[in-house]
């Protein structure tokens, strides 16, 4: 069975959607206020029969689950994937292991949670955590911050956690796997990782424990030591209190990200609930994953003496290339509809007051820091201040240099006023006229497509077996064999495809700057497989492009009779609930307002979309007819 299909069979979309709004029955539907528009009357729909959801307002938008959770989530259909079949409890990809496998993970997963107890429990009430203690009321940081993160102390000793944990059946091999303790190499004896440390219990986004990050309390090096990588710790796949963070980031539709555990503690201590922590270094692509599902808006709150450093601005650039764009539709001069990268995900630099960190911030003044995120730089902003920093621009070479630079900053902006502007003041600053910057950047440009192309990235995916949807497949198997159909008008759009994989086909194929693996990450390799070698009949230029035209028009009529089947499945469901609501208020009409009234407006509503709709519809059967008299007429000619 596919995978997308199990998942599918497994889950019921009203349960999914009804976490995100709330739903209200409707007859045999469910009916909300749609979420990806403003309104005030009801127009999104669920519908249990055929698991898909629609909204019959401003938007127009509806599908499958995978549809919903990727356009609520603001995330690719991989991830939506992954997401939902967790949910269902079906393993995916690398994940499907046997039963053993999973059953010492979970057992690496308590090891820690027993870990982070311990910790905790010797921080909050031994004489062995009073330096610790003692620390924590110096930073000013609060008991109950303590107790909500679970802080803890790992004490001077060699076996203490060991022992604690072998006591409650856990082996030395398992422990080690944990991270919790390590094998001296020359001897072969078992010892904690942790000793004389501050503890913070680190958990992956979705709160399950996975390893620790502990600060010496002395002069002791590293400062701050972390879990080791391992099967469920790595750094770079983790933001320190998103787990906390997630809810507040949706909620105020922005995420900061700050360098260290105790910035994002009294960030949260004091009510500040959207902020994570890098836990020390710069931003992984990873971690800007994690944060792309959740907003469109990430600051980065940079320390003054870094600005313009090595680090810093690959920190940035990493934001910007990870998931700083997402396709969207547009027309073109022909009046195709053509699918592009747009840079939805917007970045702000906050530079903080010299000498300053955000944890001193916070605490001496959360106003301060509220007026410091608002004021946060546009990143390219940023980059052109720090960059023009590094350079003596009164030398030609160095202004070259900057100029290398900064074009890439200038590069990545899909709004054409935005680049205009930034290109003028690039001029203005390397005094180089704007078109030789141009024709620089158009190289670039063409550099970076060869080099994306040879990166060739697939990743392994489900291929769906059964409900296949033979008409969509076939459209895309003949695009795929005859990509120069693309170029040519054929009024096909991704709302066509009612399947989530058979769209993300679609969407890789429509966008020509970038080519179809870039878009197909999500984990549609093998379908893409599927489709290339799908059986055809022989077919000349000419025949596939009829073959195309038909099979658009068949699409576009299904799309429109669906649509009218679910309009005529509200509109009925609308006039049983409503027509006893209007024999019993019709007498009392004219003394005031009647209480079926909302359900009547909507009845009206409803039928003048089903005119709209047939209206519609009529024109698409004219359409297909004329397609298929001009296809006989070349075939007879």
């Amino acid at each position: 069975m596919a995978l997308v299909q199990e998942v599918k069979e497994r889950l019921d979309i009203v349960e999914i959607v009804s976490g995100y709004v709330p739903l209200q029955k409707a007859g045999r539907s469910f009916k909300a206020v749609c979420p990806f528009h403003s309104e005030k009357t009801p127009s999104f729909f669920v519908f249990p029969e055929r698991q898909t959801w629609h909204c019959f307002g401003s938007c127009g938008s509806g599908g499958d689950v995978f549809a919903f959770v990727m356009r609520r989530e603001g995330i690719d259909f991989g991830e939506a994937l992954r997401r939902l079949a967790e949910r269902a409890g079906i393993a995916i990809g690398s994940e499907r292991r046997g039963g053993a496998e999973q059953d010492r993970e979970a057992r690496l997963r308590d090891a820690n949670e027993v870990g982070a107890q311990f910790y905790h429990t010797l921080l909050v009430g031994s004489p062995t955590g009073a330096a610790a203690r003692e620390y924590l009321a110096g930073r000013g940081m609060a008991r109950r911050t303590v107790q909500d993160f679970m802080l803890g102390y790992s004490p001077e000793s060699w076996d203490a956690l060991g022992s604690h944990l072998r006591e409650r059946g856990y082996e030395d091999e398992e422990l080690i796997a944990a991270g919790l303790v390590m094998r001296n190499e020359e001897t072969g004896s078992i010892y904690d990782r942790f000793r004389g440390r501050l503890m913070f219990p680190i958990r992956d986004d979705r709160g399950r424990m996975v390893g620790f990050g502990a600060r010496a309390l002395d002069s002791s090096e590293p400062k701050y030591l972390n879990s080791p990588q391992s099967a469920l710790f790595d750094k770079s796949g983790i933001l320190y209190a998103l787990d906390r963070a997630r809810e507040a980031i949706r909620r105020e539709g922005r995420a900061v990200v700050v360098e260290g555990y105790m910035d994002a503690l009294a960030a949260h201590e004091h009510g500040i609930h959207n902020v994570v922590a890098s836990m020390g270094t710069s931003l992984t692509e990873r971690q800007v994953r994690l944060l792309h599902g959740m907003t469109h808006n990430i600051v980065l709150a940079l320390d003054a003496d870094a600005a313009g450093d090595e680090a810093t601005l690959r920190g940035i650039e990493v934001v910007r290339d990870a998931l700083g764009e997402e396709v969207v539709a547009e027309r073109t001069r022909r009046g195709l509809r053509h699918y592009r990268r747009s840079s939805e995900i917007e970045v702000r630099a906050m530079v903080l007051p010299r000498g300053k960190d955000p944890d001193e911030i916070i605490r001496e003044d959360a106003r301060l820091w509220g007026e410091l995120v608002e004021k946060a730089l546009p990143v390219t902003d940023y980059i052109f201040q720090a960059i023009a920093g590094r350079f003596d621009l009164a030398s030609a070479a160095e202004r070259s240099r900057a100029a290398e630079e900064l074009l890439k900053a200038v590069g990545a902006l899909d709004d054409p006023v935005q680049q205009a502007h930034y290109l003028q003041r690039l001029a203005r600053l390397v005094q180089v006229d704007e078109r030789t910057l141009q024709e620089r950047l158009r190289a670039m440009r063409r550099e970076g497509r060869r080099l994306r192309q040879a990166r060739g990235e697939e990743s392994p995916a489900p291929a769906p077996e059964r409900e296949r949807d033979l008409l969509e497949e076939f459209c895309l198997a003949v695009l795929l064999r005859n990509p120069e159909l693309l170029a040519e008008p054929h009024d096909l759009a991704a709302d066509d495809f009612l399947r989530s994989e058979n769209r993300e086909v679609f969407l890789g194929l429509t966008e020509a700057d970038l080519g179809l693996q870039d878009l197909l990450g999500a984990g549609l390799g093998d379908h893409l497989e599927e489709l290339i070698s799908m059986q055809l009949p022989a077919m000349d230029a000419g025949l596939s492009r009829r073959a195309l035209a038909d099979v658009v028009a068949r699409l576009h009529k299904r799309r429109l009779q669906q649509m009218k089947a679910q309009e005529g499945f509200l509109l009925a469901e609308a006039a049983d609930g409503a027509e006893e609501s209007t024999r019993i208020s019709f007498s009392r009409w004219r003394s005031g307002p009647v209480s079926g009234k909302e359900e009547i407006d909507h009845l009206v509503e409803l039928q003048e979309k089903g005119m709209e709709l047939n209206a519609r519809l009529k024109e698409v059967f004219q359409r297909l007819d004329r397609k298929t008299r001009t296809a006989e007429v070349d075939s007879n000619g």
